[in-house]
């Protein structure tokens, strides 16, 4: 899979084939004519493409999902892994990782396809450019570029930067914002990292910006960003946030729309995960054969040659029930190869079982569409939210919401409501089991602020030796990734702005 990598964000431009008025070639990186660039509503769809292409190579790009999977508690690498992501299972991350610096530019290169919409836009409807129809899906075209921006910048914030705590938020590091496209080879010009209130403030008022222009309504299985996919956002930035009241709020009004039902039943649990097509998807990016997606299973699983990098841990596999039916969905027992030698007995992951019809070939490359938001999640928030706003009637709400996911995925689960830090714990563990290796873990264990021991291997002599039962203390400063040493040489205003410990 190709990456793209840049010296500076700030030198980043988008492809020449999405800027339709603009031929890039007679102009230098930091001569473009920006106001060239969006004349007309193909302008505003071409430049869409590109920003859904950048937004699907962040979501499925191994350097942000796995990356933190790696660096959480229940994934425990075979003796036969080949060393990838090393640092990030290690906790020994330096200013020179690739993946780091990867996810950084990436970020900032799909920001700029974004602030290109935001800015090309309103000119054209000042300058009456544009018919009503037209605008009407320019309109929805800013809004999907104010979403994606302000999941750019949550991303970016959640993996360079503390969580977000309103009591010390100004006087911690955000990430550098950057809200006009104006590339330039002056690096004087770059900006320097914003407080960490500020860099919320931006996600948040993008969020706004968002609503007041996006107008797509939500339906199942919605390879586009949409009114719904937009909710779901907005509450999981406010548990984030401690915005608990928010949060519930718009997790339930997903939930009680009835637009995303829970799967009960087995058979269309994974058709869920393996033919990417169920009710509970809010949006999946698209993919085809031609347009694919990241073989994000094949570091779980590798059918042809049965070779094993990657196991789950042994304690979550003691989480499941036998009747839940997540367990047989996310994982298999297969015959798996291991430093020559086939074991029957071990489990592996097969959340990403590969779509058919995702294959280029005959072979399965265990491919599948990324799902950036589904129903389940909205659960979760709710519960959460409900839970950490106290009190014995908010308890409840948390049980009961809680009860209604782990009954559809569990029927022989008991209605047992709990209480106080029992309750707690039983929606970090359902949170655990439904969202496992999405991408999900590294951030849950980084806002709970507990630090964390690696859970134990499924046999530790088939194991990658360095990093079993590593614990993690609360304060380790790579909770907080580094601002990637390609940045800090070329922007003279972050030199001293660091992250602690690097």
């Amino acid at each position: 899979m190709k990456t793209k990598k840049i010296t500076s964000y700030l030198l980043a431009t988008t492809c020449a084939f999405v800027l339709a008025s603009c031929d890039m070639d007679k102009y230098p990186y930091d001569g473009i004519p920006v106001e060239n660039a969006v004349t007309n509503l193909s302008d505003c769809q071409n430049l869409r493409a590109g920003m859904y292409r950048d937004l699907r190579i962040l979501s499925y790009s191994q350097d942000n999902f796995l990356a933190t999977e790696m660096q959480a508690d229940c994934i425990v690498p075979t003796a036969s892994h080949g060393g990838f992501y090393t640092p990030q299972y290690l906790w020994a991350i330096e200013t020179s990782e690739g993946s780091v610096s990867t996810v950084w530019s990436n970020n900032y290169v799909t920001i700029a396809q974004c602030n290109l919409l935001i800015g090309g836009i309103p000119r054209l409807e000042a300058a009456g450019s544009l018919s009503e129809a037209d605008m009407t899906e320019a309109r929805n075209i800013l809004g999907e570029a104010y979403l994606v921006r302000a999941m750019c910048y949550f991303d970016l914030a959640t993996k360079f930067c503390n969580i977000y705590d309103a009591t010390t938020a100004d006087n911690e590091w955000g990430v550098p914002l950057v809200t006009e496209y104006s590339p330039s080879g002056d690096n004087s010009t770059y900006p320097g990292r914003s407080s960490l209130a500020n860099t919320y403030l931006r996600i948040t008022d993008d969020i706004a910006s968002a609503k007041a222009n996006l107008t797509e309504a939500g339906v199942q299985e919605s390879e586009y960003l949409t009114v719904d996919a937009l909710t779901a956002f907005e509450a999981r930035v406010a548990l984030l946030m401690g915005n608990y009241q928010t949060a519930a709020t718009n997790a339930m009004s997903l939930i009680n729309s009835q637009r995303y039902p829970l799967i009960s039943n087995a058979a269309q649990f994974v058709n869920m995960w393996k033919n990417d097509t169920g009710s509970e998807l809010i949006c999946q990016l698209y993919a085809d054969s031609q347009e694919s997606t990241g073989a994000m299973g094949s570091y779980f699983l590798d059918e042809v040659y049965e070779s094993q990098s990657l196991l789950p841990a042994y304690d979550i596999l003691t989480m499941y029930n036998q009747t839940d039916i997540r367990f047989n969905t996310y994982f298999t027992s297969v015959p798996v190869n291991i430093s020559g030698t086939t074991y029957k007995d071990l489990t592996s992951i097969n959340k990403y079982p590969g779509n058919p019809e995702l294959n280029s070939g005959s072979v399965n490359e265990m491919r599948n569409k990324v799902k950036i938001f589904r129903i389940a999640e909205m659960y979760l928030v709710a519960a959460e939210a409900y839970y950490m706003q106290g009190g014995a009637d908010n308890e409840g709400k948390a049980y009961d919401v809680l009860y209604q996911l782990m009954s559809a995925r569990d029927a022989a689960v008991q209605n047992l409501p709990v209480s106080g830090t029992v309750l707690r714990d039983l929606i970090r563990d359902e949170r655990l089991k439904e969202l496992c290796y999405e991408g999900f873990r590294w951030l849950d264990l980084k806002r709970y602020g507990e630090g964390f021991t690696r859970m134990a291997a499924q046999a530790d002599e088939l194991s990658y030796v360095q990093g079993l039962n590593l614990q993690v203390p609360a304060d380790d400063p790579q909770w907080l990734w580094p601002i990637p040493k390609s940045e800090i040489d070329a922007n003279p205003q972050i030199k001293k702005q660091q992250n602690p410990g690097y």
